[in-house]
């Protein structure tokens, strides 16, 4: 029996899809944060809050994690970071060095089901990494 590479295709794509984890299994809660602690949205006042608010995004919710040095912004982003939105995100990553002191931080950006992974290599440039999480 000849299969075709589409229907192949079609048969793994669900397959493709059970294959991202659950926001709780990523690597940002299972290797990069721990001991992370909720803030009140309704009392919390910090630069980064302020930048993000003032660049559309919504939060939902913020966590201090690794001793309060790794922010983790969980938001609806106002774009997929994923896409070709360079000239918005990139800037916004260099004014969020300066608001949070140079430390690294996390977005997780329920609105595309995608963490981003921002940190700030001592040669001054943005290193950035994506990973996707299965939507709740």
């Amino acid at each position: 029996m000849k299969v075709s590479l589409a229907a192949w295709v079609l048969m793994l794509l669900p397959g493709v899809a059970c294959a991202l984890p659950v926001l709780k299994d990523t690597t940002l809660y299972t290797d990069t944060a721990h001991d992370c602690q909720d803030v009140d949205l309704a009392t919390w006042q910090h630069p980064t809050r302020a930048l993000l608010e003032k660049n559309h995004f919504q939060l939902e919710r913020i966590q201090l994690c690794n001793d309060g040095h790794y922010p983790v912004f969980h938001v609806q982003a106002p774009y997929d970071p994923r896409g070709q939105t360079k000239d918005f995100y990139l800037p916004l990553y260099e004014r969020m060095r300066k608001a949070n002191g140079k430390w690294p931080f996390a977005l997780v950006d329920n609105s595309d089901a995608v963490v981003v992974y921002v940190s700030y290599p001592k040669d001054d440039g943005i290193s950035l990494n994506y990973e996707g999480f299965e939507a709740p």
